[in-house]
């Protein structure tokens, strides 16, 4: 099991909670936050560094976050980044009394399941710590790890949130349960189906993430990174046209998207056709750079943009 990386986001003012939160994270989490008030020009440097290589994005809410310039930036960063990674998580917990209207300058937060409690109002703080290690499914630190299970109460949204962290964490086989629990929930979410493939796709279900990867598309087919999935999937299974075919989708969805090249490159050369697989890995290299392809050629996957399953990067079949 791999810690799951989490970067926290917060205003000064509420640094109080932010270390009693991060104390309690890092029992099974790498976190990463401004703990010794970085200036301006090494604290940028440190985000820019930090925010993309950390799947989980935890933001405190208050009235002093919202008004925080270094808060929003960050939100926004992190939103710009989801929608490109879509595995990513983003956690906002409300540490102070704030009403609708807040969520004015930063819209596109509203819509994502909050630690907080009725009235957007605040939990107490070992209450709001208990909520967002169970978010994540995560054991307070010094505790010892209690498996993670769905439970009746809970939401399609806390399903995704916390099988997308077992996902973060490698634990594909416990993230299954989550996913076929929040699609029998909805059987019209695409993204419930979507990582039930990728989780199947890690344990090597062969075929069964295949359904669940057409399951998501036709419920939405303008998933890039599902389409994708889908080519490494049927790819696994030697079914190379009809991976060329996904792979194609995502293309003419996206005809930018480098990983749906370079696994491009691969079906064509497991079909014989030599000078079309180097003029596909050629627009893949043009777009992330020779020695990121020679990465995927050695099988790493990568969380997010190449989409998630064990062919996500473009693994050799």
């Amino acid at each position: 099991m791999e810690a799951l990386r989490v970067f926290l986001s917060h205003a000064h003012q509420d640094k109080p909670f932010a270390d009693a939160l991060v104390h309690a994270l890092r029992g099974g989490a790498n976190v990463w936050y401004d703990e010794h008030n970085l200036g301006t020009g090494q604290l940028l440097d440190e985000i820019t560094r930090e925010l993309p290589a950390r799947p989980v994005f935890v933001v405190l809410l208050s009235k002093a976050a919202f008004a925080s310039t270094w808060v929003r930036q960050e939100c926004r960063w992190a939103f710009n980044l989801y929608n490109r990674e879509p595995g990513r998580i983003i956690l906002p917990v409300t540490v102070g009394k704030i009403e609708p209207a807040d969520f004015d300058a930063v819209l596109y937060l509203e819509d994502f399941k909050r630690v907080e409690a009725p009235g957007f109002q605040p939990y107490e703080w070992a209450e709001a710590c208990t909520r967002t290690l169970r978010a994540l499914t995560l054991t307070p630190a010094g505790a010892a790890p209690v498996p993670a299970v769905p439970q009746p109460a809970e939401s399609l949204d806390d399903l995704l949130t916390q099988g997308k962290a077992l996902i973060g964490k490698k634990q594909y086989a416990e993230a299954i349960p989550f996913f076929e629990r929040a699609t029998r929930l909805d059987q019209k979410n695409w993204e419930g189906w979507a990582y039930l493939g990728s989780a199947y796709n890690e344990t090597k279900r062969n075929g069964d993430d295949v359904a669940a990867y057409e399951r998501a598309l036709a419920l939405d087919g303008k998933q890039t990174w599902v389409w994708n999935n889908k080519g490494n999937a049927v790819r696994y299974l030697k079914r190379y046209d009809e991976a060329l075919a996904a792979y194609d989708r995502a293309l003419a969805l996206d005809p930018k998207y480098a990983f749906a090249w370079n696994n491009k490159g691969i079906a064509l050369r497991a079909l014989g056709r030599e000078a079309e697989a180097q003029e596909a890995e050629r627009h893949a290299r043009l777009r992330y750079g020779s020695a990121r392809c020679v990465v995927w050629d050695q099988g790493v996957s990568r969380w997010g943009g190449g989409g998630m399953g064990r062919d996500g990067a473009g693994s050799p079949a």
